[in-house]
């Protein structure tokens, strides 16, 4: 889906979903339904709680709350702006500009839970790479120990952010991230540089 724009309260937005690398990008899930009657939200209308560790939406803010996940419309380029808030069934409810617009404390609770949601490990080694089938098999080290993944049509499970950051989305929606490709010691560039 290419990005388009809609009107709505504070100006045009930015729409368009899917997983890491852009709309349809590798590593998306589930597609996110649209929602004609989907409303751009701030601290003015909307209100968010934890409650059993499911974050709830409360719109208008007196409303009954109900649980939503929370979808980013573009992970790497902006991933604390243009945040959709869905239902469990994946439809859209409401539209955030940027996380800046609520009060600290649910701007705590939407920042903590698009954490959790994309946690992406940082690669700091590669150890080796292995392609076959079409499938491409990682050993790397990360900040949080070792870690295995498999990448299918490597080149588009590549997604470069800027001139030397790389984001990699596995075969199980899991996402890693070399921040800095000249930063890699010359073993771990020499494993990377057909792919770059």
């Amino acid at each position: 889906m290419t990005p388009m724009m809609m009107g709505g309260p504070g100006g045009p937005r930015m729409g368009g979903h899917g997983g890491p690398g852009g709309p349809g990008g590798p590593g998306s899930r589930k597609p996110v339904k649209e929602n004609p009657n989907s409303v751009q939200i701030s601290k003015e209308n909307a209100k968010f709680i934890m409650k059993n560790g499911f974050l709830f939406m409360a719109c208008p803010k007196d409303a009954e709350p109900r649980r939503v996940l929370l979808h980013r419309d573009f992970p790497f380029d902006h991933p604390w702006s243009y945040i959709s808030v869905l239902s469990t069934d994946n439809v859209e409810l409401a539209f955030m500009q940027s996380v800046d617009l609520f009060d600290d404390e649910d701007k705590a609770l939407i920042v903590r839970e698009l954490e959790r949601k994309y946690y992406t490990p940082s690669i700091k080694k590669i150890l080796s790479v292995k392609d076959r089938f079409g499938f491409s098999y990682w050993d790397v080290e990360t900040e949080s120990g070792k870690v295995t993944f498999t990448l299918q049509d490597t080149f588009k499970s590549i997604s470069r952010a800027g001139d030397n950051k790389l984001f990699f989305s596995d075969v199980d929606g899991n996402r890693f991230v070399i921040e800095d490709i000249e930063a890699l010691d010359r073993k771990s560039h020499k494993k990377i540089e057909l792919y770059l």
